[in-house]
C-alpha cells in the first residue's frame, strides 16, 4: 500500500485519543541533530473541540487483537487493516518536520499480536528517530498495558511524555466493554513510569550524566459517557490518579458513537461535549485551585450542572463561605 494511503487511515484512526500534551519537556538539540523540545512546549494549534494538531498523531497499526466494544479498531469490525514499519514512521516524522508541518510526534498503536510485540515495534521506532535520525523534537509515546517492564523503562529514555489510557472509569465497565483489558494491567505501567521518573530524577542530582526519563511526565485518558459512571466517580478517580501516580494530566474524551447498534453502548447522536468541558474545568480546580473532588461533588451519583461551571456550582452550594474579606482571607480561601 502507498505510504500516503497508510497515513490517511492511521492518522484518522488516532483522532479519538485526546491525551496529547506537548509541554513539560526540556530536551536540548545537539550539534548534528534537528529539532528541540523546551519546557514552554512546542507550537500548538487546536481544533474547536480542544485537540492538539501540531503533532504528527498516528497509530503504528490498527490491526488489533482486542475487541473493545466502543473502539473502531476492534478485531470484529470490518475495515482495512494496515501497519507502518519503523522506517516509515521515522521518514514521515522527519519529512513533515522539515516541511514545518509538525513540531513533534504522537505515536500510539492497536495491539498487534501481543503487547510485547507491539511495544517492541514502538521502541524500535523511537530509538531509530532519536539515534539514527538524530531528532531531538518532542515525542509522546503510548505505553502498552501488558508489555514487559523493561520495554517500558527503555522506551522512557527516548521520549518526552508517555501515557497509558485507562479509558473506562471502573473495573465493571472494563469487564463489560473491554474484557481483554484489566485495571491491574493498565495501572502497572503507570506505576513503572512514575517510579522510574523518581529514580532518574534523584540520580540526576548526584550523577549529571544520568539520562532523562520521560521529562514531560505521564498522562492518561478517560472516556466520558460510554458507561454510567457519574461525574463524582470520574472526578474521584482523577484525583486518585494524580495522588498515586503523579500524572501531569488526565484527559477527558466525550464518547463518540462510532460503533453503531451495540446494545451495550448508549444510543446517542452527539458526544457529550459540555459534560467533558465541565470535567476539564473541575480538573483545573483540582490541579491549580486546591479543591478536592469531595468538595465539588458530594454524592456518588452526582453530576455537574451543565448550566454552571463547577466553581460557580460550588459557590451556589456554599453560601456560608461568603462574603470573603479579601484583605484578611488566606491564600487558600481566596482561591
Amino acid at each position: 500500500m502507498d505510504l500516503m494511503d497508510k497515513l490517511k487511515i492511521l492518522s484518522n484512526a488516532a483522532k479519538y485519543d485526546v491525551s496529547c500534551s506537548s509541554s513539560g519537556s526540556k530536551r536540548k538539540n545537539n550539534i548534528n541533530g534537528i529539532g528541540n523540545a523546551s519546557e514552554s512546549g512546542i507550537c500548538h494549534s487546536f481544533t474547536p473541540d480542544g485537540r492538539c494538531i501540531s503533532l504528527l498523531k498516528i497509530l503504528f497499526s490498527n490491526d488489533c487483537i482486542y475487541d473493545c466494544k466502543y473502539c473502531i479498531n476492534g478485531y470484529s469490525k470490518d475495515f482495512q487493516r494496515v501497519s507502518f514499519t519503523p522506517d516509515e514512521v521515522c521518514d514521515l516524522t522527519i519529512n513533515f518536520y522539515r516541511r514545518n508541518y509538525i513540531e513533534g510526534l504522537f505515536l500510539s498503536s492497536a495491539i498487534v499480536r501481543n503487547p510485547n510485540y507491539t511495544m517492541e515495534l514502538l521502541l524500535k521506532t523511537v530509538k531509530k528517530i532519536r539515534l539514527e535520525k538524530n531528532f531531538n523534537g518532542y515525542i509522546h509515546l503510548k505505553a502498552i498495558p501488558g508489555a514487559d517492564e523493561y520495554l517500558i523503562k527503555e522506551a522512557g529514555l527516548y521520549v518526552d511524555r508517555m501515557s497509558v489510557n485507562i479509558e473506562l472509569p471502573s473495573s465493571n465497565s472494563l469487564k463489560l466493554l473491554a474484557p481483554q483489558k484489566s485495571k491491574e494491567k493498565i495501572l502497572l505501567p503507570m506505576k513503572t513510569i512514575k517510579n522510574s521518573i523518581i529514580i532518574h530524577t534523584e540520580l540526576k542530582n548526584s550523577i549529571k550524566s544520568t539520562p532523562t526519563f520521560v521529562p514531560g511526565g505521564q498522562s492518561t485518558q478517560l472516556i466520558v459517557g460510554a458507561t454510567p459512571e457519574s461525574d463524582y466517580k470520574i472526578l474521584n478517580l482523577t484525583q486518585s490518579l494524580y495522588d498515586k501516580f503523579k500524572l501531569k494530566r488526565v484527559y477527558f474524551s466525550a464518547y463518540v458513537p462510532v460503533v453503531k447498534d451495540n446494545p451495550l453502548l448508549p444510543q446517542i447522536t452527539h458526544p457529550p461535549m459540555v459534560r467533558e468541558h465541565r470535567l476539564y474545568q473541575a480538573d483545573w480546580l483540582l490541579r491549580f485551585y486546591g479543591f478536592k473532588a469531595s468538595e465539588l461533588l458530594k454524592n456518588e451519583n452526582d453530576n455537574f450542572d451543565l448550566n454552571f461551571d463547577p466553581k460557580t456550582y460550588w459557590a451556589l452550594n456554599n453560601f456560608n463561605e461568603f462574603p470573603v474579606e479579601i484583605n484578611k482571607a488566606s491564600y487558600e480561601a481566596l482561591l
